[in-house]
């Protein structure tokens, strides 16, 4: 038999074919011989082939670990997104996982019905000649086992809160006491496992709550209060749509619409049957989202699976998914690979996030992934992915709308009209600093919402020059609290000048609103109250942006500070006020996509303000009259989408064609351009798509190397990909190939 195969580690993109005497699984782990080097490689398929490059050695694992339509799903993404197929298998498992298998005789013969023994035990009971014999007979198979290592049983510990607010305010408590208190005061009870895996929190530190009278331990199991929420009728109808229906689905709905409920919904009729894949863009959500499902499935076994986990604990998911053992597995992009049981829903949350995106090799879209899922998929959003509308309205998907919100109404928004409404600091109006002032005063709390990270930039006032980083042509960014200069493409930092390199000026200022620059504003407007930031340059580890949540809930923080990350999923009903302060730096950037990610970002930062009662929203613009502010403020999403479609249609932008994005690195700047250059003029000679370039990136210089880029307009990638593979052969460029990419402008 011949087998199809793709190399594990190896960025060979083009079919292999193998040979091997035994009948083989496909997705199956197998030895092969590569360029005088016995490395794995993957069944992707097998046939009467006519083509040979090759013998099989021996077989991994002597099994498949995961799903033939998984396997057929990677070879189609593979050639969409021109990534060898054998690197996206490598993502299904975890480093180190072959130290968890043990091999196995398996018998092949009824003849010969042999007991379940490993290798080690059949050679102590029969001999290694005997091994021999029988494998060269084909009566048996040597198969890896998972060999799961579970703890000694132990009993649970059930813990509830047994202080109030006011008692445990008087205490002094550690951080780690902290962590378990706010998590327990979201969710009620818990039990230790639950605590030490979620918080990675001790036994000891339970026990200390337990003097201190806070906490109470028990053995008997807690009884889970099962949270159900009285559906609509809107809300039942398409729960029993989805349950009857098979394929994709969309859910849009406004912020706040209720969304979750009809997710857990239709989660309680596939749990009967299989299991659940729930997806969210950012692990911050993740906490929040093992919330809400352990409240309305207490008995059920939910995983956590993302990049920030360490090796040994995606490790025991992954077991734990494959064996069946998790029920529902909860997710950032990542877990797409996770081989999970018996998978029959999956669940994209905030569908249209950019962060669903991975941007460095191997660069891939989870969301294409998913599509090709031959299971039931819910992708829901305020604003989805403008594709997946066009698809719904087509009828490829199935299409649900959730037009209102639950419980409550959206907030009034004001524009604030820059070119007129007076400033009382930099960046903020008198408007917004009078209603802030307003929100606290009555106890409320208000979210700030900055483009970007960090302080600002440092601009001499006399001739205009800024200070950039000497590897890539981007300016420094300025970090007040550290007293640094940091460039946040490639992680250079200098010190501080004071005299301008260009001038010898010393009128060296900040210039711009990162959320550092905002913080200092608001704490000089209002000293004494308590001013967060939450950006990725604070918040490197996701279990303190929960802790930002939690203080939020708690009533701790007066004003959050936060960039995008703010916008997601976040559900805090004491949040009334919403400040945007610079939207127009978003929807004016040079991007097909940059109008829609405004609108996008506008109406989900606007619905966290008044999750349970009438909130409102401020937005600051030098643009009142924008397109993009009107629909967003109506929340009128299909108006701004059929507007939008409109436009890509007549410039055959996606969803009415494929961008393929190629940019190439080169130390030399002219020679960069001029490989490049020749790429294009080869690429035109064999297709007949639109290509727009080459021309220098935005950032031309990253990291000491010159970028240059072109775009493809197609409507068929892997054609593209075949002939751009041949023609890039011949140049030795350094090349990045992106598909459909939420910004032409970010790749760093």
């Amino acid at each position: 038999m011949v087998y199809e195969i793709a190399l594990s580690g190896i960025n060979v993109n083009k079919p292999l074919f193998y040979s091997y005497e035994l009948d083989l699984e496909i997705g199956e782990r197998v030895y092969v011989n590569y360029n005088g080097k016995k490395i794995i490689a993957y069944i992707l398929d097998k046939g009467d082939y006519t083509k040979k490059d090759g013998d099989i050695i021996g077989r991994v694992d002597g099994r498949s670990f995961v799903a033939d339509w998984y396997v057929r799903v990677i070879k189609e993404v593979s050639k969409e997104y021109n990534i060898p197929a054998g690197r996206l298998l490598d993502l299904s498992f975890p480093k180190g996982i072959d130290e968890y298998f043990v091999n196995k005789i398996k018998s092949l013969s009824p003849l010969y019905p042999i007991e379940e023994l490993t290798v080690k035990e059949f050679v102590k009971k029969y001999g290694e000649n005997k091994l021999k014999e029988f494998l060269k007979n084909g009566l048996i198979k040597i198969e890896k086992d998972l060999m799961v290592r579970k703890p000694r049983p132990q009993r649970d510990m059930y813990v509830y809160l047994e202080a109030d607010i006011r008692e445990i305010s008087e205490k002094r408590l550690t951080q780690k006491q902290k962590k378990v208190l706010n998590y327990l005061l979201s969710r009620g009870t818990a039990t230790y496992r639950e605590l030490k895996s979620i918080l990675g929190i001790s036994k000891d530190t339970l026990l200390q709550l337990e003097r201190k009278k806070i906490v109470k331990l028990y053995e008997k199991p807690v009884e889970y209060e099962n949270r159900r929420v009285e559906l609509t009728e809107n809300q039942r109808n398409i729960v029993e749509d989805i349950k009857r229906n098979k394929g994709k689905h969309l859910l849009m709905g406004v912020t706040g619409s209720g969304k979750t409920e009809v997710y857990l919904s239709v989660m309680e009729h596939f749990l009967k049957i299989g299991r659940t894949l729930y997806l969210v863009p950012e692990t911050s959500l993740i906490e929040q989202t093992y919330s809400r499902i352990k409240s309305r499935f207490p008995e059920l076994n939910i995983g956590i699976y993302h990049s920030y986990l360490t090796k040994s604990k995606k490790i025991d998911i992954w077991l734990k998914s494959v064996t069946g053992e998790i029920d529902v597995l909860i997710g950032t992009r990542s877990a797409v690979f996770v081989p999970l049981k018996n998978l029959n829903l999956v669940i994209v949350d905030e569908e249209h996030d950019d962060s669903y995106y991975q941007d460095t090799p191997p660069i891939y879209d989870a969301i294409s992934i998913v599509e090709r899922f031959p299971k039931t998929v819910i992708f829901g959003s305020a604003t989805p992915r403008l594709e997946h509308y066009q698809a719904a309205k087509e009828g490829r998907f199935h299409f649900h709308i959730l037009p209102e919100r639950f419980g409550t109404v959206l907030p009034d928004v004001d524009i604030i009209d820059l070119n007129k409404e007076e400033k009382l600091t930099p960046h903020l109006s008198r408007k917004v600093i009078e209603e802030i002032k307003s929100e606290l005063d009555k106890g409320n709390s208000v979210i700030t919402f900055v483009r970007r990270k960090g302080f600002s930039l440092l601009m001499c006032q006399r001739c205009g020059y800024f200070v950039k980083c000497p590897h890539c042509d981007v300016a420094l960014t300025y970090h007040k609290e550290e007293g640094k200069l940091k460039c946040h493409i490639c992680g250079y930092t200098q010190s501080v000048i004071n005299v301008c390199p260009s001038c010898g000026s010393v009128m060296l200022l900040e210039k711009g609103a990162g959320t550092e620059r905002m913080e200092k504003e608001l704490t000089a407007l209002f000293p004494g109250r308590i001013i967060t930031r939450a950006d990725t340059e604070i918040i490197k580890k996701p279990n303190l942006f929960n802790d930002v949540i939690k203080d939020l809930l708690n009533g701790k923080i007066d004003i959050l500070v936060g960039t995008k990350m703010i916008t997601k999923g976040l559900d805090v009903p004491s949040i009334s006020l919403i400040v945007v302060t610079d939207i127009d730096a978003i929807y004016k950037l040079p991007d097909y996509n940059s109008e829609i990610k405004a609108f996008q970002l506008l109406v989900q930062v606007v619905g966290r303000s008044g999750r349970r009662s009438k909130g409102k929203a401020l937005i600051q613009t030098y643009n009142p009259e924008s397109e993009v502010l009107k629909y967003a403020i109506e929340q009128n999403v299909v108006k701004f989408y059929e507007n939008e479609l409109n436009k890509r249609k007549n410039l055959n932008y996606p969803p009415f064609s494929n961008v393929v994005q190629v940019i190439t690195y080169s130390s030399d700047k002219e020679f960069g351009y001029v490989s490049i250059s020749k790429i294009v003029d080869e690429l035109k000679k064999v297709i007949e798509d639109e290509i727009i370039g080459p021309t220098e990136y935005i950032i031309p210089r990253i990291r000491g190397n010159y970028l240059h880029h072109f775009i493809v307009k197609t409507k068929n990638v892997k054609e593209i990909n075949e002939k751009l593979n041949k023609v890039l052969t011949n140049y030795p460029t350094k090349t990045i190939v992106r598909i459909n990419p939420p910004s032409l402008l970010t790749y760093a």
